[in-house]
């Protein structure tokens, strides 16, 4: 399992809850042996959750049969909210960002607003999220 710097393994996985981006999930939809033996070992554990903003990004695929694999997936999960936490922790990161000339997407900066706002840990493939110094983002 290649993975950045910071490894979610069965032996080092914290007490956290884990938060999954959303290519995360678009994997699994699509059958990723990786990802599903990892989400696989950490639903044994715990709630998986995901964010209202993956919500988003996975319901206005065009494409009916993702949209409807998408919909009972987040059926079964955690959704967590964009509050005003989230936006406070999103603005932080934001203005970080810019001034280190590392910005990401808005959505992506929108999704760690929320993780790091509920002390989640953040799965995600995601490499740009790697310009957030912060030990409960994980690439993997």
């Amino acid at each position: 399992m290649p993975l950045k710097e910071k490894r979610i393994t069965e032996e080092n996985s914290s007490d956290q809850m884990v938060l999954i981006d959303t290519n995360i999930i678009v994997d699994l939809i699509a059958g990723d042996k990786q990802i599903i033996a990892l989400l696989n070992k950490l639903v044994e554990k715990e709630e998986i959750k995901t964010s209202t903003i993956t919500e988003y990004e996975l319901l206005k695929h065009k494409n009916r049969l993702k949209k409807q694999l998408a919909e009972d997936f987040l059926s079964e999960i955690i959704i967590i909210p964009f509050d005003r936490a989230a936006a406070r922790k999103s603005a932080l990161l934001f203005n970080k960002l810019k001034e280190s000339g590392k910005m990401i997407n808005e959505n992506d900066l929108l999704i760690a607003g929320i993780c790091l706002a509920n002390d989640e840990v953040l799965l995600t493939r995601d490499q740009k999220f790697g310009n957030i110094d912060d030990a409960n983002i994980k690439i993997v």
